[in-house]
């Protein structure tokens, strides 16, 4: 992520920056659908990752202003937090109910907007499947990525989103067991903390070199 986030910032034409960061947010998204199948709390978990959307919705502003970008979005943790509302729905409620529910916070990120929009909530929810059906999990979050490369292609434009395919395997090595645990408030802290870093490195730049 902060090697995108580099890239977008200070080397826009090299792609291989951006095409690395494709890798990131899927593996995010795992780890929202994990979390929420072993949370103790699902509504503190929610309301930790809401905190941190608004924490840091300046620092993201700031990038995306610094890097030339015209309009504005939401920050991640907003569509983390999309995503982990949509499992709760789908765990908790009925399913006339729980569909409903999922289908307003598509509609949510894609208009909000959302970062990574009505996708980023998709690839969630396919984390969540790809973690009950190991076989055919793979597939579905595969298949995803690709469809949302087609979608931008077939719109006229041309998306690195397909490169998400790159976490695929990744994921597919996943055991199911805790790795090296480290400190939540770094986990928390990092996304807001190195966008203002990142921010404050280019104002220096811009205004003294």
């Amino acid at each position: 992520m902060a090697i995108d986030h580099i890239g977008v910032l200070f080397f826009p034409e090299q792609l291989l920056f951006r095409v690395v960061g494709r890798a990131s947010f899927p593996l995010y998204a795992f780890l929202i659908a994990e979390g929420s199948r072993k949370t103790s709390d699902a509504r503190k978990y929610l309301f930790r990752l809401l905190t941190f959307a608004v924490i840091s919705q300046l620092p993201y502003m700031l990038f995306r202003q610094a890097a030339g970008i015209q309009y504005m979005k939401l920050n991640i943790f907003f569509t983390l937090a999309g995503g982990l509302l949509a499992l709760i729905a789908l765990n908790r409620l009925p399913l006339r109910y729980s569909l409903s529910s999922v289908a307003g916070i598509l509609a949510l990120a894609y208009y909000g907007p959302f970062d990574y929009g009505a996708y980023g909530v998709a690839t969630i929810l396919a984390s969540g499947l790809f973690l009950r059906l190991r076989s055919a999990g793979p597939f579905f979050l595969f298949s995803l990525h690709i469809a949302k490369a087609l979608l931008s292609f077939f719109s006229g434009a041309l998306s690195l989103q397909i490169y998400a395919t790159m976490s695929v395997p990744l994921l597919m090595r996943y055991n199911g067991e805790r790795g090296m645990p480290l400190p939540r408030r770094l986990l928390y802290w990092f996304y807001p903390a190195h966008l203002l870093l990142l921010w404050l490195i280019w104002y220096s730049l811009k205004r003294f070199g």
